[in-house]
């Protein structure tokens, strides 16, 4: 099948071409550049654009849930609902992230999101991020501390088997008694370390970092704030090149004088939009859900625990990346770059997603009026459409 997307303005995202034609074939970028240096195929669907504009699908490493459904949940239909809601977002690919549990629960739920995912290879779900079970009780945010495990090869290693080799990322606190030894194994096997939850102390951090940590997850969530005699997780995340940062870019889990300041600290290049997505995305003011054995409601557009932690958030890439350039002073390049190709590289895929140019998967989104998400292309097929289905 042939596709052809003409008259937008594409962020490829390193440039903007202004008046720009794409064209599919195969689930594949083949031409795109300024209109009149593109040829059409005559038997090319034919969409235009116009007035819109076209950018790689985002990458979001970090999604609990949405509408009322949570991956924890190990149901087949919870994770197409929520696949689904971020496909209308623009995101097509992410990662299916799963909080502490009893261990076998915990296990089951990796097995059958790793069946779900092997079972459905065009699904935009493409790897597991196990956010825990390894996490410090004292930054435990919005993960039940009755949970969470202590370190062990043992355990890290029926996680592992369970995931059929899925797990893409981790989070843990490297602080933890034998968190080391895991860390070690888990960068061995190509699984993303990423430092959260945590209380670990310069030092220990720039030991992880040694051991294969390259990653921070939320950051300025659940950690310790700078502190000029006591520098923690936040000071190393800002200061050491090899880590790269989550950011949540709702202006609620971080304010936006704060996002500027990473932006000048960090570059762009440093940078991952997250959503951190839990069960009540997308739903509406006052609804009650659960997320790790714990209610949570929307209150004033944050997803809080009765004692008013933010738990999570109910956030997409689309408006985040509006978020960045509003609030924060981003080049609309720079955003997208943030939401998409960062990602990408982050899961070592940056060779097929993340750019538009020709030989990459032809995974894009067209973006209208406000950042809104008017079609969601996926493997060269239109997979959402605003006009087919509506604002949701």
């Amino acid at each position: 099948m042939k596709l052809a997307l003409k008259g937008g303005k594409i962020i490829t995202p390193f440039r903007i071409i202004k008046q720009g034609s794409i064209v599919i074939e195969n689930g594949q970028i083949v031409e795109l550049g300024e209109v009149e240096n593109v040829t059409i195929p005559g038997d090319a669907q034919l969409i235009d654009i116009s007035g819109k504009a076209v950018c790689p699908g985002f990458v979001d490493l970090l999604i609990h849930g949405a509408l009322g459904r949570d991956f924890s949940e190990g149901d087949e239909k919870a994770f197409e609902i929520i696949g689904q809601r971020f496909l209308q977002h623009g995101s097509t690919t992410l990662m299916a992230s799963l909080y502490a549990k009893p261990e076998e629960e915990m296990l089951s739920n990796i097995r059958k999101l790793a069946d779900y995912i092997q079972k459905h290879p065009d699904s935009n779900i493409r790897g597991i991020h196990l956010e825990g079970p390894y996490l410090n009780k004292a930054f435990k945010g919005a993960m039940n501390e009755d949970w969470l495990w202590t370190p062990s090869l043992d355990s890290w290693l029926k996680m592992w088997d369970a995931s059929q080799g899925l797990v893409k990322l981790m989070t843990i606190a490297p602080e933890l008694p034998g968190a080391l030894e895991v860390i070690r194994d888990a960068a061995k096997k190509g699984v993303v370390i990423s430092i959260g939850h945590s209380m670990a102390t310069y030092k220990e951090i720039e030991l992880a970092i040694d051991n294969g940590a390259a990653h921070v997850t939320h950051i300025f969530n659940a950690m310790k704030p700078l502190h000029h005699r006591e520098p923690g997780v936040a000071l190393a995340a800002l200061l050491r090149d090899e880590l790269k940062i989550e950011l949540i870019a709702d202006t609620y889990h971080v304010h936006p004088a704060m996002m500027e300041f990473l932006l000048k600290i960090k570059k762009p290049n440093g940078i991952i939009l997250i959503t951190d997505s839990i069960t009540p995305g997308g739903m509406h003011e006052g609804e009650e859900f659960e997320f790790a054995d714990q209610k949570v409601r929307i209150k004033g557009g944050k997803a809080v625990l009765d004692n008013g932690t933010i738990a999570g958030s109910t956030l997409t890439l689309n408006y985040a990346v509006k978020n960045m350039v509003e609030t924060a002073g981003a080049r609309i390049t720079e955003s997208v770059r943030m939401a998409s190709l960062n990602g990408a590289k982050v899961l070592g895929i940056d060779r097929k997603k993340g750019i538009l140019s020709v030989g990459r998967d032809a995974d894009l989104v067209v973006l209208g009026d406000d950042y809104a998400v008017d079609m969601t292309i996926m493997g060269g097929k239109v997979v959402y459409r605003k006009e087919a289905q509506g604002k949701r």
